[in-house]
């Protein structure tokens, strides 16, 4: 009785996973984008500050999408441990 509708509900959830996927990347990469352009423009005027917020900021957006990647399906895998069994 519960099947058909766990397995709905695990496709919407799977399409919504892959979503958040694609916007994460797509905002990884907008973000870099910005953060290069940034540190290009510090370095061509002789902006040390500008240059190395740039350096900083791209640093940490790495990081911020590594531990996205690395957290989420983790936390993804104990909510699926935590589905309670039909009752008969």
């Amino acid at each position: 009785m519960f099947d058909p509708v766990l397995e709905e509900i695990s496709k919407i959830a799977a399409d919504a996973w892959m979503f958040l996927v694609g916007l994460l990347v797509i905002v990884a990469v907008l973000g870099a984008l910005w953060y290069v352009l940034q540190g290009a423009t510090g370095v061509a005027f002789g902006g040390s500050g500008m240059t190395s917020k740039a350096i900083i900021g791209a640093i940490g957006l790495v990081i911020l999408v590594i531990v996205a990647f690395l957290i989420l399906p983790e936390m993804s895998s104990l909510l699926e441990g935590l589905k309670p069994e039909p009752p008969f």
